[in-house]
């Protein structure tokens, strides 16, 4: 019975937050201060799809550094737009895939045909899946907006096969639009002449300044905290901290962490102090949730270099030292080893996401080549902390179920 005590005054009213969620990394605001114009020039780009007779299609690209609401832009715009054509009484539906969690082509159209359309993909090929889509779409005169994030994670030639499905697969209207949304080094990267020459509009999406960083923590502070408990003051000390960066994401992710501190605490305001704490373990170039979209061998190789980097002497690591950690830390989760050429893959996947740095140096006297793994954003020990928190065993029973 204590137990249960203990939960129950765990889960009761906390003197600090009114709605904690309004500050979790997947919440999309109904008010986006500073973003009015972009919202505007997003929705203009999609007046095509919304006429009655021979609507096309539209491909954009949103970009910008990490933090400044690329993703809730997206979102909230769309997800207005789609009320807006219900009221005129078209079909239009809007579908979000990250590709941190949704990896590769096939992976977005299965889910679009099953969860969209209820028919199960199985034994289908991706081309013939994505002509599914584009009849069904005929079908049910609809029109489909595919948002794709952290699209660096697939090749422009995937991405370029979704926009060609409708000339390709269509019999003459335009059923199926994009938008691809990107950090701006990894969109230069994707970009290629094929992919820039079907885009209609790019918005290239800036920091925001102190000023707006204040209106846009004040609006959140509001939903997320009870009256009282973060001051004016407190907000200005988080909006400076976040000017350095211009990333909105990183004073939010401060204020969520600074309230857990106070609540743990049995606090009822928020102090400067917590603010300094939370800052000390936020890492704005790193998304706060990057690690529970990973798949678990991918968290077990993050794990291990982990706990390498995280010994005094180590500044970097090669693949041959982190595969044997991992082989280590496998055996201590009970789970099988993957193998080497498996682990590679797992790492490469670990630099796309931003999580490590792998750079590769000539040896003396022409010898070869060796790869070597860093961390840039995050410290090890606050790495390591990270993921052993997330391995319970329930994640585990979980992903082993999948």
């Amino acid at each position: 019975m204590k137990r249960k005590r203990l939960v129950e005054e765990a889960v009761s009213d906390s003197n600090i937050f009114k709605d904690e969620s309004t500050l979790f990394p997947d919440y999309v605001p109904e008010e986006l201060p500073h973003r009015e114009e972009e919202m505007i020039r997003l929705a203009k780009n999609f007046r095509t799809i919304l006429k009655r007779d021979n609507p096309r299609s539209v491909h954009i690209a949103v970009v910008g550094d990490p933090g400044v609401g690329k993703t809730s832009l997206v979102k909230r715009t769309m997800q207005d737009l789609v009320e807006v054509a219900h009221d005129k009484s078209i079909n239009v539906d809007f579908v979000y895939y990250n590709c941190h969690s949704m990896r590769t082509k096939a992976s977005i159209l299965r889910h679009v045909l099953t969860e969209k359309f209820g028919v199960q993909s199985r034994g289908f090929g991706e081309e013939e899946i994505l002509e599914m889509i584009v009849k069904r779409c005929e079908k049910e005169d609809l029109r489909l907006i595919i948002a794709i994030d952290e699209a660096n994670m697939l090749k422009a030639e995937d991405i370029l096969s979704i926009i060609h499905a409708n000339e390709v697969f269509g019999s003459g209207e335009s059923r199926i639009s994009t938008i691809i949304i990107s950090r701006t080094a990894e969109w230069r990267a994707l970009l290629n002449a094929p992919l820039s020459g079907h885009i209609l509009d790019q918005l290239n999406i800036e920091g925001y300044n102190k000023e707006e960083l204040m209106d846009i923590f004040k609006y959140r502070a509001k939903l997320a905290f009870w009256e009282g408990v973060i001051s004016d003051e407190i907000l200005e000390m988080v909006a400076e901290i976040s000017a350095s960066t211009r990333n909105a994401r990183h004073g939010i992710e401060i204020m969520l962490r600074a309230g857990r501190i106070a609540d743990g605490l049995g606090e009822h305001e928020i102090k400067a102090d917590f603010i300094r704490e939370a800052k000390n373990r936020v890492y704005p170039e790193l998304r706060s949730d990057v690690f529970y979209d990973l798949r678990l061998h991918e968290l077990l190789a993050s794990l291990a270099i982990a706990r390498i980097l995280a010994r005094p002497e180590n500044i970097q690591t090669t693949i041959k030292e982190a595969y044997e950690e991992y082989k280590l830390v496998c055996e201590e989760m009970g789970e099988k080893p993957a193998s080497m050429p498996s682990f590679r893959i797992y790492l490469n996947t670990l630099e796309k996401v931003g999580i490590i740095g792998i750079t590769v140096k000539s040896l003396e006297k022409g010898r070869g080549r060796r790869a070597k793994i860093t961390l840039y954003d995050i410290p090890a020990k606050i790495m390591k902390e990270r993921i052993e928190a997330l391995l319970t065993k329930d994640f585990l029973k979980k992903h082993r179920e999948r």
